[in-house]
C-alpha cells in the first residue's frame, strides 16, 4: 500500500512541476540562465581559467540571444525593402 502510495505522490509533483513549468515564459528561463552563466565566467575570469571562460561567455551569448530573440511581423523584410528601394529612386 505504501508503495503505490509513493507512486501517486510522484506522479502528483511530476504533474504540478509540469504545470507550473508551462507557465514559464522560455525567454525568462534563457535570460535566468545567462544570468547564472555570467556569474560563473566571471568566476572563471577572476582565477584566469581561460578555456573555462571562453566556454561560458559562448553559453551567455546564446543564452542571452535566445532571451532577446526579436521576432519580426510577416511581411516586415519586404516592407523595409520597399522603403529601402523608394528612397533610393527619391
Amino acid at each position: 500500500m505504501q508503495n503505490s502510495s509513493i507512486k501517486h505522490n510522484l506522479k502528483n509533483s511530476q504533474a504540478k512541476q509540469n504545470n507550473l513549468r508551462k507557465k514559464i515564459d522560455p525567454k525568462d528561463t534563457a535570460q535566468y540562465i545567462a544570468d547564472m552563466v555570467l556569474e560563473l565566467r566571471n568566476l572563471a575570469k577572476d582565477d584566469d581559467l581561460l578555456a573555462l571562460r571562453n566556454l561560458l561567455e559562448l553559453c551567455f551569448y546564446e543564452a542571452f540571444s535566445t532571451a532577446n530573440k526579436i521576432t519580426l511581423p510577416e511581411g516586415e523584410i519586404e516592407h523595409l525593402q520597399m522603403i529601402h528601394e523608394a528612397s533610393k529612386a527619391e
